[in-house]
């Protein structure tokens, strides 16, 4: 089972699940998840335990946004806001050198 890190701000929403999107860049070692595959997903000593119900790729943060439900990704934001969040994380240089992004849809089987 692949463990993920998040920030407080990400984690929260994921744990309550208003958040059943989650984006990062298309790194080596999560090109191995399937759909069906569970994920421990973590904040210091909080976490839960989502299995993956699909799975999207994408090129840049404005294709990805423009084809998920914000809502879905970053409660409360808008899209303008999403895209600058992601470009503040993630600099484009290292979405390109991984191929892009992806989209993991989850749902939370236990907390």
């Amino acid at each position: 089972m692949k463990d993920l890190r998040f920030k407080r701000k990400y984690f929260l929403p994921i744990q309550s699940g208003r958040k059943t999107l989650e984006c990062r860049i298309n790194y080596p070692f999560l090109r191995s998840v399937k759909i069906g595959d569970q994920m421990k997903y973590f904040w210091e000593h909080l976490s839960v335990i989502v299995e993956i119900v699909a799975i999207r790729h994408y090129r840049t943060f404005k294709e990805m946004l423009s084809r998920e439900c914000v809502e879905k990704l970053v409660p409360g934001m808008s899209k303008e806001q999403a895209l600058s969040e992601y470009e503040a994380i993630y600099p484009e240089w290292k979405v390109q050198k991984n191929g892009g992004l992806v989209v993991f849809e989850i749902k939370v089987i236990r907390k």
